[in-house]
């Protein structure tokens, strides 16, 4: 699994993917939502880590950040 990180406005739902990364058009991807700052409905979504997702644990990635 590989990471592109860009930040990009989210309008009416829709996240636009920059043009620079137009190779990634069409394809699937696990999206990861940062935000600076929500509301309380928007937060509640977020009441875990991802530590919590066991598929997303792999001893093998954690090595690149050591």
């Amino acid at each position: 699994m590989y990471a592109i990180e860009f930040e990009t406005e989210i309008r009416d739902g829709i996240v636009r993917i920059p043009e620079q990364y137009t190779r990634l058009k069409n394809g699937h991807a696990r999206v990861v939502v940062l935000l600076d700052d929500v509301d309380p409905d928007v937060r509640a979504f977020s009441n875990h880590s991802a530590e919590s997702i066991e598929e997303w644990k792999d001893p093998r990635e954690d090595e690149v950040w050591k």
